[in-house]
C-alpha cells in the first residue's frame, strides 16, 4: 500500500491505527510508509455512544496521535466531537438512519467532516447517496471543512487524488473544493496538530518562546 500511494503521487498519508498498538509495530509501520518516501500520521478512531465516554477517550489518546477521528453514533455525540477542539474528523455510518450531519451540528463544528469513500460504496444504495450529497451541502453551507479520503484498507482500496476530486465533484464539491479537501486542509490539520504537540505549547493561542525573542 505504501509504494503504491507514493506512486499514486501522494507525499503524506494518514494511517489509522488500532489505539492499543504496540509500539515497536507502530514504529515498524512508520518505517514502511517511509520507506517508500512518504510523511506518515498516525490516526485513532473514536467509536463510543455517550459523552463521558468520549471525553475520557480524548484525554487518554489525543497526546498519542497525530490525527483523532470520531465516528458519530447518535446525534447528541455529535455535537459534543463536533464543537470540542481536541477532535480533527467527524464522520458518520451512512448505513445508518437514525444519524446524519444537518445544521445544528455543522453550525457549532470545530472539526472537519470526513467522506470516506470506502464506507460510502460499502452502503450501495441511492439514499445514503442522496444524504451524503445533502449533508456536504450542509457543511459548505456553514463554511465547515471537508476531508475526503479513500479509507482504503489494501492495495485494491487506494485511489489517487484525482480519484477522489473526481467523486468529490459528483457529491456536489466544485473542483476547487474538491482540491482543497485532498490537499490543503488535511495538511493544515496535521500542521496544527503539529504545533499543538511541540514543547512550545501551552493552549490555543498562547505557546512559549525561547529567550531572545
Amino acid at each position: 500500500m505504501a509504494q503504491l500511494l507514493a506512486l499514486c503521487g501522494y507525499h503524506s498519508v494518514g494511517v489509522t491505527v488500532p489505539t492499543g498498538l504496540m509500539r515497536d509495530r507502530l514504529e515498524a509501520l512508520c518505517d514502511r510508509f517511509r520507506d517508500s518516501g512518504l510523511e506518515i500520521f498516525l490516526r485513532a478512531d473514536l467509536t463510543c455512544s455517550r459523552r463521558e465516554e468520549l471525553l475520557k477517550l480524548l484525554r487518554r489518546f489525543r497526546p498519542a496521535f497525530d490525527l483523532i477521528g470520531v465516528r458519530c453514533t447518535n446525534h447528541s455525540l455529535a455535537l459534543v466531537a463536533a464543537r470540542d477542539r481536541r477532535v480533527d474528523l467527524i464522520f458518520f455510518d451512512h448505513g445508518k438512519r437514525n444519524v446524519w450531519l444537518d445544521d445544528s451540528i455543522a453550525n457549532v463544528s470545530n472539526a472537519s467532516l470526513e467522506v470516506n469513500l470506502r464506507l460510502l460504496l460499502e452502503c450501495q444504495d441511492l439514499l445514503s447517496l442522496t444524504r451524503l450529497r445533502k449533508e456536504i451541502a450542509i457543511a459548505h453551507r456553514h463554511n465547515m471543512d471537508i476531508v475526503l479520503s479513500s479509507g482504503g484498507t489494501s492495495a485494491y482500496t487506494v485511489r489517487a487524488p484525482i480519484q477522489l476530486m473526481a467523486i468529490g465533484e459528483i457529491l456536489g464539491f466544485t473542483r476547487q473544493d474538491a482540491l482543497r479537501s485532498v490537499s490543503t486542509i488535511p495538511l493544515r490539520i496535521v500542521t496544527k496538530n503539529s504545533h499543538r504537540r511541540s514543547s512550545n505549547y501551552i493552549e490555543e493561542g498562547v505557546t512559549t518562546l525561547a529567550e531572545g525573542q
